[in-house]
C-alpha cells in the first residue's frame, strides 16, 4: 500500500462536491440523530443552504473530557502510521494516523493531515445513523463512523470509500494519542477523544455515543 494512501481523502471528496454526515444531537446515545449534508471543502458549512452553520459551542463537561485526555499515557504517534487498506491486504506506511482500541471493536484513521477524525464503532447498541434524504449521490453511506473536525461531531459519513483502515496498531487501555489537534484516549470503557482547539469531541463504546 503506497504511502499516499488516505492522502487523496479530501480530493475524493471534492470530486462528489459534498460529503454527508448524520449529526448526533449533543450528550445522545445514538437516538434522534438527523441527517444533514455538510460541504466537502470546511467540513462544517451545510451544503443545502448559503448560510454559515453557527458553530455549536462544547457542552459543560468538556474541559474535563479534555484534561482526561491529557492526562492519559502519552504514546508516539508517529508509530501509528501502519495501517491494511482491507482485512486482507498486508499492513504498510501511510502518512495518516490508524489506531484501534484493545477489544478490536473501534478503529479510528486521519488523512495526511489531521483535519478530521474518522472513528468506527463495528458492534454497538444503540441505532445506527440514518443516510440523510438530501445526500448526494454517488454515495457510500456508513452508518457506524462517527467524525470529529474544528466544527463538532456527527455520526454517520457519505465518502466514495472507505476511509478507516483495518490492522491498525492497537492503543492500549491507559493511554492516550495526539494527532494535530485531536487527542483520545482509550479507556475501558471505550474512546475518548476531542479537538484540543475548539473543545468538540465524543465518547464512543458500544453502549453509547456520547458528543461534546
Amino acid at each position: 500500500m503506497p504511502r499516499r494512501f488516505l492522502a487523496c481523502a479530501p480530493t475524493l471528496l471534492r470530486t462528489l462536491g459534498a460529503v454527508t454526515i448524520g449529526v448526533a444531537a449533543s450528550g445522545c446515545g445514538g437516538a434522534g440523530i438527523e441527517g444533514t449534508a455538510v460541504a466537502a471543502e470546511g467540513w462544517g458549512a451545510p451544503a443545502t443552504s448559503r448560510e454559515q452553520a453557527p458553530t455549536r459551542q462544547p457542552t459543560p463537561g468538556a474541559a474535563t473530557d479534555t484534561a482526561r485526555i491529557a492526562a492519559g499515557a502519552a504514546v508516539d504517534p508517529e508509530t501509528y502510521h501502519d495501517a491494511k487498506e482491507t482485512d486482507s491486504s498486508p499492513a504498510a506506511p501511510t502518512i495518516g494516523f490508524h489506531f484501534t482500541t484493545p477489544s478490536g471493536n473501534i478503529r479510528c484513521s486521519t488523512p495526511k493531515e489531521p483535519t478530521v477524525l474518522l472513528c468506527e464503532v463495528a458492534d454497538h447498541t444503540y441505532p445506527s445513523a440514518a443516510k440523510p434524504a438530501d445526500a448526494k449521490e454517488p454515495c457510500q453511506w456508513f452508518p457506524d463512523y462517527a467524525m470529529l473536525t474544528d466544527e463538532g461531531v456527527g455520526a454517520g459519513v457519505c465518502l466514495p470509500r472507505p476511509l478507516v483502515t483495518r490492522g491498525s496498531k492497537v492503543l492500549p487501555y491507559g493511554s492516550s494519542i495526539r494527532m494535530g489537534a485531536f487527542g483520545c484516549l482509550s479507556t475501558e470503557g471505550g474512546l475518548l477523544c476531542a479537538n484540543e482547539v475548539s473543545g468538540h469531541g465524543y465518547q464512543l463504546s458500544r453502549e453509547a455515543l456520547r458528543t461534546f
